[in-house]
């Protein structure tokens, strides 16, 4: 069978690229085939996880309540409600006898966080209780948890429960949580089969993608940007699902105010105490206090779905969004003015911002790699990082900016390499364009669109362009520069940012202008100091925000050694020269220095020789051109497309998901 469609001629005889769609019976068999097996695969896998929950003897399925009989207290006293913890540090040991406990939860009541520590006393493979291989669980919970469950699934002897005061609360706030009551009003065994839609939904990406990869590989090898788009949305749609809609990312209540503000452009926002306190540093929020199971999500969600009124609240706060960064946030604020127009609850509304996030970041990206003659394959396994897709599924404009600089280097490459092409307004504007939308929101890479004046004098039709481009290039840089260097040099704050402590614009400034040798010194330290995590390291490749990171670093970092050795295709008729590779190195590094430096003045102490706050995140928006540095002719691998394109994807894509395995689907 085949569908065909075909367009006819223009008039004045120029022809009209044709296009056709051919459909082969056969690949929509396949197709369907691989869909059936693949859904089947997944339901089959979430059964198997439940398989040791319906293996047990039907008097230990369900839910049983611990009889008081079975527990022993020290440091708690036994009152009508429970078991009051009385003393500073206090423990529970509950007898379980070897029965198998999937979950062991326990009741509470307390109006703060608590985080408390779980030792578990399992039967080993000889089916004794062997007290050296105890689980140990750091248990930590949301102040909005009032049932937490401890993730076992084990044949138990006992688990005994410690709870220290002193480690009550979070950051700032333990002394008033040590002063409250706190009770524990009772434990339950919880052995009850449940399907996980996320858990059987990471089955269904695995065998899906391991499904597309082998049917759709001729595509992939041709244009290997279809490849990076199914991965990314389909392993990012997937973590949007799976990721709790607690703070997890790097200031994420800022960046969702911000995009809820745009969102509710012209009224403003009209926010309940809830609401609200998903868009402030808040204990309600508080990011190191993650849920440890699906139950406990499931409080979350309840909890904001009920209180989290973003409609008719009483707190009408004025936001200002930096011009600059509004582009970034559209994303978001688009599918947020979708959710809020049809009245989703908050829980699913926050969910939906994130995917406005995801949908941007990989169009664009889609474009960056179809447009780059040269690295096609090394900036499709950046952009499948862990890193780099956990930044695209949360609150936050690193993603945009990552990819809006991308795509501007991309079409800067492509007219650098292909010196025999005249170049276009349209192209130079396109260039100009998306590289003011990525550095709109962090101008510290400004120093990059300077790469922009190794286009050769072949490319401009005559003197007047070129002097008209290049300095159009030079204005950008010092239009972006002015944004946040100028208000620095004229007017310092008193208070920097107050997330670094006693931080001062002022006192550092002061520092930076009174001894400039001694700055650059420090600047040097750090930046060399940090090298190599920061390009080759976890802090690049794993890092999930307040979750934790992935260890499958070493499997990243050997694959983007591979790409940069072996990535030799190129549609441009010529390579970066080392000149030209010395000028990207200048402005990179100008732009890194920037980075340091906006932290030093903003988030360090004034004075201090150890400069505060950078992440490896800050460095996503120059590693492609980074990495290209190292790109070079003299290695060629001798591999189809078909496997190459394939291969690198295929990796990066298998990394991705056992990444978000270790850090959301098993601990969430």
């Amino acid at each position: 069978m085949k569908i065909g469609l075909k367009t006819g001629t223009a008039t004045g005889g120029k022809k009209k690229r044709a296009f056709r769609l051919t459909v082969d019976r056969r690949q929509i068999l396949t197709c369907l085939a691989a869909v059936l097996l693949v859904l089947a695969a997944g339901v089959i896998c979430e059964y198997a996880c439940n398989m040791r929950i319906l293996s047990l003897p039907r008097q230990q399925r369900g839910i049983f309540e611990v009889a008081e009989g079975n527990i022993r207290a020290e440091g708690f006293v036994k009152t009508d409600k429970g078991w009051e913890l009385t003393e500073e540090k206090g423990t529970l040991t509950v007898e379980l006898g070897g029965w198998y406990i999937d979950k062991l939860a326990y009741s509470y009541d307390y109006a703060h966080l608590l985080n408390a520590t779980a030792y578990v006393c399992y039967y080993n493979g000889y089916g004794e209780a062997d007290p050296e291989q105890d689980m140990v669980i750091e248990d930590r919970n949301s102040k909005l948890v009032k049932t937490s469950y401890l993730n076992i699934g084990e044949e138990v002897d006992h688990v005994q429960l410690t709870i220290d005061r002193n480690e009550l609360g979070g950051s700032g706030s333990r002394e008033a949580a040590a002063g409250e009551n706190l009770t524990v009003t009772g434990f339950e065994i919880c052995n009850v089969a449940k399907v996980h839609w996320a858990r059987m939904g990471f089955f269904w990406a695995l065998f899906g993608m391991a499904a597309f990869f082998w049917i759709f590989r001729q595509a992939i090898g041709k244009r290997i940007e279809i490849g990076f788009a199914a991965a990314c949305l389909t392993i990012g749609i997937l973590m949007v699902s799976a990721l709790p809609v607690t703070k997890v990312g790097y200031d994420e209540e800022t960046h969702f105010m911000r995009a809820m503000e745009i969102a509710s452009f012209p009224w403003g926002m009209n926010l309940s105490p809830a609401a609200w306190n998903k868009m402030i540093p808040s204990l309600d929020d508080w990011p190191e206090n993650q849920p440890g199971s699906l139950e406990e999500e499931q409080q979350i969600e309840e909890y904001f779905d009920t209180e989290g009124d973003y409609k008719n609240g009483t707190i009408h706060p004025d936001v200002t969004v930096p011009k600059g960064s509004v582009p970034a946030y559209l994303g978001q604020a688009v599918l947020l003015k979708i959710g809020k127009g049809v009245g989703l609850p908050l829980a699913a509304l926050i969910r939906l911002g994130r995917l406005g996030n995801l949908l941007v970041y990989t169009a664009i990206m889609f474009f960056a790699i179809k447009k780059t003659p040269v690295g096609k394959a090394i900036m499709s396994a950046i952009g499948l990082l862990p890193t780099s897709v956990f930044m695209a599924c949360i609150y936050g404009y690193d993603a945009s900016v990552t990819a809006w600089i991308y795509l501007s280097a991309a079409w800067m490459l492509k007219e650098i390499l292909t010196p025999q092409e005249k170049i276009t307004w349209k192209s130079y504007a396109m260039i100009l364009v998306t590289f003011v939308l990525g550095c709109g929101a962090k101008a510290v890479y400004a120093p990059m669109i300077l790469i922009g004046l190794l286009l050769p004098k072949s490319k401009f039709r005559d003197k007047k362009q070129m002097i008209a481009m290049r300095t159009g290039f030079i204005l950008v840089l010092l239009g972006l520069l002015a944004s946040f260097v100028l208000p620095v040099l004229i007017a310092p704050k008193e208070v920097g940012d107050v997330r670094g402590g006693a931080t001062s614009e002022v006192g550092q400034m002061s520092y930076i202008l009174g001894h400039p040798l001694a700055y650059a010194e420090i600047l040097l330290k750090n930046i060399f100091h940090q090298l190599p995590k920061f390009t080759f390291g976890t802090d690049i490749f794993s890092a999930q925000g307040h979750l934790a990171e992935g260890s499958f670093t070493w499997l990243s970092g050997i694959l983007v050694v591979y790409a940069i050795v072996t990535d030799t295709r190129s549609t441009a008729p010529e390579t970066l020269s080392g000149r030209q590779k010395l000028w990207i190195f200048l402005t990179l590094a100008a732009a890194v220095a920037l980075v340091w430096t906006s932290m030093y003045i903003a988030y360090t102490v004034p004075g201090n020789l150890i400069i505060a706050g950078v992440q490896g995140r800050y460095y996503l928006p120059v590693l492609f051109l980074f990495y290209l540095l190292f790109n070079s002719r003299t290695v060629i691998a001798r591999i189809e497309n078909v496997w190459y394109h394939t291969g690198v994807l295929a990796v990066s894509a298998a990394v991705l998901l056992i990444t978000m395995w270790q850090t959301v689907i098993v601990p969430c």
